[in-house]
């Protein structure tokens, strides 16, 4: 059986709420809605979301038109940046040059690999399905990404990242490649 997994970063955030738990803005909510267009006519069998809302909300409209449950896996989860960062990209550049930077209270990259990549391994060594959806956050997906495409996917790659953002993944081919560009 040929696996794939749709990997989909969340729909734009509420940016007016400084945490961590920000939920979708209503532009996010509509970019949302128009996911449901791109997949019609895939057969999903099963959606696992980060438990933050704004993934949440972001897989909501296809998981009702999909009839599927939304399972919540805790490692899926983004990265703690431990205080709030005006200058994302210049923190961001910072996290990607060296693994193990964080800001006190925060988590590394490292740290980020070592809950997503196991929580990743136990979604596909346990779901039966052939065509899986996963929704992320930009951070944490990219660091999975990383150690899918070998180092391949990096700084550079992350940056481009949109919201929403759709990346396919055929596991038996080790294959990432963007699906879907907002």
């Amino acid at each position: 059986m040929v696996k794939t997994v749709y990997f989909v970063r969340h729909a734009t955030r509420d940016h007016t709420v400084k945490s961590d738990t920000a939920p979708l803005s209503e532009i996010g909510r509509r970019e949302a809605e128009r996911l449901v267009d791109w997949f019609e006519g895939k057969c999903i069998d099963a959606i696992y979301s980060s438990p933050y809302a704004r993934t949440i909300e972001t897989v909501v409209p296809l998981a009702s038109v999909a009839n599927l449950d939304i399972q919540i896996v805790e490692g899926l989860r983004e990265r703690v940046i431990g205080e709030w960062v005006d200058d994302f990209y210049t923190y961001a550049a910072k996290q990607w040059m060296n693994f193990d930077y964080r800001l006190h209270g925060g988590e590394s990259l490292k740290h980020v690999q070592q809950h997503i990549v196991p929580s990743f391994q136990d979604i596909l060594s346990q779901e039966t399905g052939e065509t899986i959806v996963i929704s992320g956050h930009g951070t944490s997906l990219a660091v999975l990404f990383h150690s899918l495409t070998d180092g391949a996917f990096a700084y550079e790659q992350f940056k481009q990242m949109t919201m929403p953002d759709v990346y396919t993944y055929k596991v038996d081919k080790k294959a990432l490649k963007r699906a879907y560009l907002n």
